[in-house]
């Protein structure tokens, strides 16, 4: 029997507000007695087993993160547990209904009106203890009695880790009592405001005979300020808003799936996961407390999470569907992304590949819906799909917690097409200018790497001289380019899977091209306005074909180059950056062992010394007649852009590839919209971190 289950034991609960000398200061919190150091029959899991079970309060830990949340369900968070103490008879728990959420608003309103919630708690035995069947053992100060045989298990949790509980509405330790009180109650002889208490009798409560928590839980729920809300993205327009609201949700992503790698396989785990992730993006986390929330949490335990309702006993989870769509769309990447178990699951699920109604009526269903579509996705198949529809069919806040979140799912496909789009195109500029990292619109500035500063000797004082960086100064500069594209109701009505796959295909495919066309508009003016010019001695006009002569007089003027003081500028060329019809040229010169020379071998030598110097890239833009500047004769020889760059790529945040949201339309209308977008910018750097040659006789 494995030793990670879950315990659970449970309590009434009452609750109030959170209140200093009458005056609201902060959310409630609660005090639970949450265990007496009783039986706990069928309270030990494995599986579909369920076996009785004592927790031997004395060898108890507790974990590093307690929380508290709703129906075990641990995206429902209500709050955190900051007290958990017993005294080997006896365990308590105390904390905050902290969580901004609506389980916390459901838990906290609903014992407002006289619910009584129950509490289950749930911990980890590490040492499980077998008690003989007839014999009897002492745990807690209590003696108890093991069934006889054929009877139920009974077994001490000698050893356990407390993980927290969750609010619940029915329980199974009768003995236990759990109270959420103020921390200084208002006395009941204080006056009520006239408003409140018409509030309050409006909703059928008898003030007068309230007791001093329940009128504490009415003023705090009427002024509206019992918990602290969620976290809101600041920005100044809300384009800008919008963008930062994506890489939160990016951060986070990225995030989880390192999580996930850690644990390949697990379909338990990764659903758990997946499940905190919808947690944090409806939160408001940012990336810093997920991953925090992630180590300290009970998830990483997968089997500590308990089945989501909804989740259907085939063991669909959002990963396979997406993994199912991946593989009807003939993702190149598939084998990579997911794991063997998915890739099986999904083809064991859809044999016939799925289809895209197939897809949105499994995600409505795993959200509750019970209707017949006969098959066709229509407006209420989509409503649940994306949470609009609860499973009672009542209609709650888009960005409301479901089983299955499809604009999770879509945007996550959508991710994997628009890289492979992205790479279907010439990557050319990612390979010879640098990427800087900007954090927002604004122009950006860089300093020479070319500027004096080299060590000096030492003084017999031991004083180390200050120097001094030439300021030579680069700007670049990241915008916002996008497009939008939708799945629409003909695509729909036409069952065509393809808008899921082929759509943001297109759109990664779109951005690649942007970024060439703003790239290569940017670096073949070089010349014609001047960069590339004999007075900043980075241009070869002489012997300057694709040739091992050429080669040698365009390294010769690279390697003349100085510093702005006229020091050696000792950065060595890396790259030759040739038009197509000089790439087979290139490769030759860097493959061959031998070479011929124009001067006697006699004297010359036949080696090929310039066998692989360089990286050789070329692109067909270089030599097309829509850009200033063309050519298909003249090359460039340029130094690793890591070092020093004749042209810079500026990217918000460091991502060059575009980002995707995707989301459902209008209420009423059929269909789910795409929008990409890319930040970049692209600016000339320095001078001497290249040199063009001209062709010559090539």
């Amino acid at each position: 029997m494995s030793t990670k289950k879950i315990i659970a034991m449970s309590a009434p609960v009452v609750i109030t507000a959170g209140e200093v000398d009458g005056e609201k200061k902060g959310p409630a919190k609660f005090n639970v007695l949450a265990y007496t150091g009783g039986l706990l029959p069928g309270a030990l899991r494995s599986g579909d087993d369920h076996e009785d079970v004592i927790m031997d309060l004395a060898g108890m830990e507790t974990g590093k993160s307690l929380i508290a949340n709703l129906d075990h369900e641990m995206p429902q968070r209500v709050g955190h547990v900051n007290s958990a103490t017993h005294d080997g008879k006896e365990l308590r728990l105390s904390g905050i209904a902290s969580a901004a959420t609506k389980a916390r608003d459901e838990v906290v309103n609903s014992a407002a009106e006289g619910f009584v919630w129950q509490a289950s708690i749930e911990a980890n035995p590490t040492k499980l203890e077998l008690v003989k069947p007839g014999s009897t053992v002492k745990v807690n100060g209590q003696e108890f009695e093991a069934p006889a045989r054929g009877g139920r298990a009974l077994y001490v949790a000698r050893r356990s880790v407390l993980k927290g509980f969750s609010f619940v509405s029915h329980g199974a330790d009768d003995n236990t009592t759990v109270s959420i009180a103020a921390s200084a109650a208002p006395s009941k002889e204080k006056k009520m405001k006239a408003e409140v208490q018409a509030w309050a009798e409006g909703m059928g409560i008898d003030v007068d005979n309230a007791t001093p928590e329940l009128l504490a839980t009415i003023e705090a729920n009427y002024e509206g300020k019992n918990g602290k809300p969620a976290k809101k993205i600041e920005a100044s327009n809300p384009f800008e808003a919008r963008k930062l609201e994506a890489k939160r949700r990016n951060d986070i992503r990225e995030i989880a799936d390192k999580f996930i790698e850690r644990r390949d396989g697990d379909l338990e785990f990764i659903e758990a996961v997946e499940k905190m992730v919808d947690h944090a993006i409806e939160a408001k986390m940012d990336a810093k407390e997920f991953r925090l929330e992630m180590y300290e949490s009970s998830v990483p335990l997968a089997h500590t999470v308990p089945t989501p309702r909804g989740r259907s006993e085939t063991g669909m989870t959002s990963r396979i569907l997406q993994a199912a769509i991946c593989q009807a769309g003939r993702l190149s990447t598939v084998e990579k992304d997911f794991t063997d178990q998915e890739l099986q699951l999904a083809r064991d699920k859809f044999r016939d590949g799925i289809s895209l109604n197939q897809f949105f009526i499994t995600a409505a269903e795993m959200n509750g819906y019970r209707g017949s579509s006969g098959g066709r996705m229509n407006q209420e198949v989509q409503n649940y799909a994306f949470g609009k529809l609860s499973a009672h069919g009542r209609q709650i806040q888009a960005q409301g917690f479901s089983t299955i979140d499809v604009a999770n799912i879509t945007g996550a496909v959508a991710n994997k097409f628009i890289h492979e789009g992205w790479m279907g195109v010439d990557q050319t500029p990612l390979r010879v200018a640098a990427i800087k990292n900007v954090r927002n619109f604004q122009l950006a500035t860089t300093v020479s790497l070319t500027g004096a500063l080299q060590f000096t000797e030492l003084g017999a004082a031991g004083e180390i001289k200050h120097e001094t960086l030439d300021e030579v100064i680069y700007t670049n500069q990241a915008k916002t380019y996008a497009a939008m594209l939708a799945i629409t109701r003909q695509d729909i009505i036409n069952d065509d899977l393809g808008a899921l796959t082929a759509v943001p295909k297109r759109l990664g495919r779109g951005a690649m091209l942007l970024l060439n066309h703003i790239f290569w508009t940017e670096f073949l003016i070089l010349e014609t306005d001047g960069f590339f010019a004999a007075g900043n001695a980075n241009i070869n006009t002489g012997v300057a074909d694709m040739t091992v002569g050429g080669l040698d007089a365009t390294e010769a003027i690279f390697m003349a180059q100085t510093d702005y003081d006229g020091k050696p500028l000792s950065i060595q060329p890396k790259i030759l950056l040739v038009p197509t019809a000089l790439r087979n040229k290139a490769l030759t010169l860097m493959a061959s062992e031998t070479a011929v020379y124009a001067t006697s071998v006699a004297t010359q030598g036949t080696a090929n010394i310039f066998r692989g110097r360089f990286s050789v890239e070329s692109s067909p833009y270089m030599s097309n007649s829509a850009y200033t500047g063309f050519s298909a004769a003249e090359w460039y020889m340029l130094a690793d852009p890591n070092e020093l760059a004749v042209i810079e790529i500026a990217a918000l945040n460091g991502r060059v590839e575009p980002t995707v949201d995707t989301a459902d339309t209008d209420f009423n209308t059929l269909g789910v919209q795409y929008r990409g977008y890319s930040d970049v910018g692209v600016k000339r750097q320095e001078k001497k971190a290249g040199v063009l040659a001209d062709g010559g006789a090539s």
